[in-house]
């Protein structure tokens, strides 16, 4: 399930990715960030998937915390899948972003979305 406001741990950016699957290795990691679409931003932080996202995730903006969501869920690798109100409260240009890694994330698995917006579906 992917809700609009997902559980963080008060961890790095990678032990919370690694919330979707305890075993996931290094590159399992990097290429679930890729998927997701959040490899860049990783990339470009000076501590990367080190950096640690404090309480709540509050050292992330929404959509990034989004995003790593996302990732969680590819790294679950599930054959069914809940949206529920995935890309709320996100600006434009980070809401196309999530949907690009819907798409790639919803490939070859049964999707259920909850939308309030039917451009979400």
């Amino acid at each position: 399930m992917l809700p609009q406001d997902p559980f963080w741990l008060s961890a790095t950016i990678k032990e919370n990715f690694r919330y979707g699957d305890l075993s996931s290795l290094d590159e399992e990691i990097i290429k679930a960030s890729k998927i997701a679409g959040l490899h860049n931003f990783i990339l470009q932080i000076p501590q990367g998937d080190d950096t640690m996202v404090g309480e709540r995730g509050k050292r992330l903006c929404l959509g990034q915390r989004q995003l790593i969501a996302i990732a969680r869920a590819v790294l679950s690798n599930p054959d069914i899948l809940v949206l529920d109100e995935a890309t709320a409260s996100i600006d434009p240009q980070t809401d196309e972003l999530i949907q690009n890694s819907l798409e790639n994330l919803m490939e070859n698995r049964t999707g259920f979305v909850i939308a309030h917006r039917l451009s979400i579906v």
